[in-house]
């Protein structure tokens, strides 16, 4: 994994988007955040009636209280930690 600054991955895009392309992971931070680059795919962008359907029974048991609910993420990591 190569973390790359802003001004770093601008300056080399096409060479960055290339290693993306070849299976490497890169990261750009801005700040206190970092940013994943990721290949999309065309498929990856539609939204299945399968996806369909989960995404609907997420949101009904989000309604009903039964899903898990963590204050911060790492309260989720540590709990994900404990499985």
């Amino acid at each position: 994994m190569t973390t790359l600054t802003v001004r770093n991955f601008r300056s080399n895009l096409a060479a960055s988007l290339d290693r993306v392309d070849r299976g490497e992971q890169i990261m750009v931070r801005r700040g206190n955040k970092i940013y994943a680059i990721i290949v999309v795919e065309d498929g990856d962008l539609e939204i299945t009636p399968q996806l369909a359907e989960k995404i609907d029974q997420a949101r009904q048991e989000y309604r009903n209280g039964t899903t898990l609910e963590f204050e911060n993420a790492s309260a989720a990591q540590q709990w994900m930690d404990e499985l």
